[in-house]
């Protein structure tokens, strides 16, 4: 269980994200991917979290504002053109767009509409980064 804010942040939009219709496998930050044995899949997804600086909004012991960016990078094959990728990258988008996430008091809105970037290759692969803009207030004690 989740404790720490940004713990709590990045388990509830990993959680939206598993929610997805159709979700290809995720390669989550710090775990092993694919699990031992198992071949790379051509098409996944791939997550980092970026906490930002944390903002004091009000005078005192307030709960302060928590800033950052999810990204869910779409990952596939090379040669397969970029089609079925910004496809998926639309929904990534559209599955996030207008939300407001709540989890062990921790309000998460998805403070901007979340954006694509330009295809960037890697090798035998072609990601799509897909930037999920947040704030959230920390719990009170």
């Amino acid at each position: 269980m989740a404790a720490g804010t940004d713990a709590i942040i990045f388990k509830a939009v990993t959680d939206r994200l598993l929610a997805l219709p159709g979700v290809l496998p995720i390669a989550a930050p710090n775990v092993v991917f694919p699990a031992a044995g198992q071949p790379l899949p051509p098409k996944y997804l791939r997550l980092a979290f970026l906490p930002n600086q944390t903002r004091q909004i009000t005078m005192g012991n307030d709960p302060q504002q928590k800033r950052g960016l999810f990204q869910v990078s779409v990952v596939w094959p090379v040669g397969q053109g970029i089609i079925g990728a910004l496809d998926v990258a639309d929904q990534v988008i559209d599955h996030f767009k207008n939300q407001t996430l709540f989890a062990s008091g921790v309000k998460i809105t998805i403070s901007s509409e979340p954006w694509a970037a330009g295809p960037l290759q890697e090798g035998e692969r072609v990601q799509i980064p897909v930037t999920i803009p947040y704030i959230a207030f920390e719990p009170e004690n």
